[in-house]
């Protein structure tokens, strides 16, 4: 009876050393608002609690090691954290912020990093600067400047340069012209008869 004793006492020590010491992770959130859609989890899920409505939260029974705590939240950025479970002494945790490796305390306080996330940008007003710097509008202000100026500076040249401008702009207009052109066939074909 004695042994029988001493064997389930050595049976339950064994039991104990085997079995890993959990922890609680305990913190708060800190925010303006309502926390009913956010979740606290450790490991993207491997742990997970809902925070009570004065933001207080719970993850039981965390076994010894090294976790990430994120808080899923669609209004605000929250910070994530890194916290080591320690596997000597029950209930002893350490947490630093992973974005500047700052200790934390315990329980957790944690505060949003971005507390009113924007997800879409303004749209611009309407402007007429807008208008006024588009290629097109931009090239048709060039081609008006062009047609307004050019009269005038053709009124202030010499004669002489205003004759040889329009011999050269006939030249080029002849080109283009198909009367003009099978007239000019019509005189080459002559001379070419007269010759023969």
């Amino acid at each position: 009876m004695l042994t029988a004793c001493l064997v389930a006492a050595s049976v339950a020590a064994q039991e104990q050393q085997t079995i890993p010491r959990s922890s609680a992770v305990e913190g708060r959130l800190v925010a303006d608002g309502s926390l009913q859609a956010v979740r606290v989890v450790l490991n993207g899920g491997e742990y997970s609690a809902i925070p009570r409505q004065d933001g207080s939260f719970v993850l039981h029974s965390v076994a010894p090691g090294g976790y990430l705590l994120e808080v899923y939240d669609t209004q605000r950025t929250w910070p994530t954290v890194r916290v080591d479970v320690s596997a000597k002494q029950q209930g002893k945790l350490r947490a630093l912020m992973t974005h500047n490796k700052l200790p934390l305390p315990i329980p957790l306080p944690l505060e949003p990093l971005v507390a009113n996330l924007n997800f879409f940008e303004k749209r611009e007003g309407f402007k007429m600067s807008s208008i006024l710097m588009n290629p097109m509008a931009l090239m048709m202000g060039v081609t008006l400047v062009i047609m307004l100026v050019m009269p005038k500076m053709m009124q202030n040249m010499d004669p002489e340069q205003l004759k040889e401008m329009q011999n050269m702009q006939g030249g080029l207009s002849d080109m283009f012209n198909p009367e003009k052109l099978k007239a000019k066939q019509k005189e080459l074909e002559d001379k070419a008869k007269r010759r023969a």
